[in-house]
């Protein structure tokens, strides 16, 4: 048996995850683990199944510091939903705040971004995998994106491929 106790509000953000990709045993037991904690408690044939939990639980936690226009921010990945180029100005779109001029190029934010899930969907775009709502066919090979906030992006044609496959949705080619 193996026992991972975290935060309780650390936890609480991934719960709903775990809970339906994992079927997972999780306790509050003050017997299992201290109070205010949470455990997560595996059995030895589901060990195979620790690395994407300890993914997830990574994912939430992880911070990236960019530099913008009064400075320096240091925001949590997952609240950002997009970022977008116009003209020499990169502005990021998150979840709690309002949009913030970078001052890194926008290629530089890809590579940054890249291992957390965000993919280039144009010239002037990134977004956050995580926070795309509906994917949609548009006219001429493109994708339709609907955003959590209600955003719509487009994915362009020289860059369906890339996503389809960062998405892991790529039809494989005879």
């Amino acid at each position: 048996m193996l026992k991972i106790i975290w935060n309780k509000d650390d936890f609480e953000r991934v719960k709903s995850k775990l809970d339906q990709e994992y079927h997972l045993y999780m306790t509050q037991d003050p017997n299992e683990v201290p109070v205010g904690k949470v455990g997560l408690i595996l059995s030895e044939k589901n060990l195979h199944k620790l690395r994407p939990i300890l993914e997830i639980i990574a994912l939430e936690k992880t911070q990236v510091l960019l530099q913008t226009v009064s400075g320096w921010l240091q925001i949590h990945v997952q609240e950002i939903i997009y970022l977008e180029a116009f003209g020499d100005e990169i502005f990021m779109h998150t979840t709690t705040m309002s949009s913030q001029v970078i001052k890194q190029p926008l290629y530089q934010l890809e590579e940054i971004l890249k291992p957390y899930h965000f993919a280039r969907i144009g010239k002037s775009f990134i977004v956050n995998v995580s926070k795309i709502r509906y994917i949609r066919t548009a006219i001429n090979a493109k994708l339709d994106l609907e955003l959590i906030n209600g955003t719509h992006l487009e994915v362009s044609r020289s860059f369906v491929k890339d996503f389809k496959n960062a998405l892991g949705i790529q039809k494989r080619e005879d």
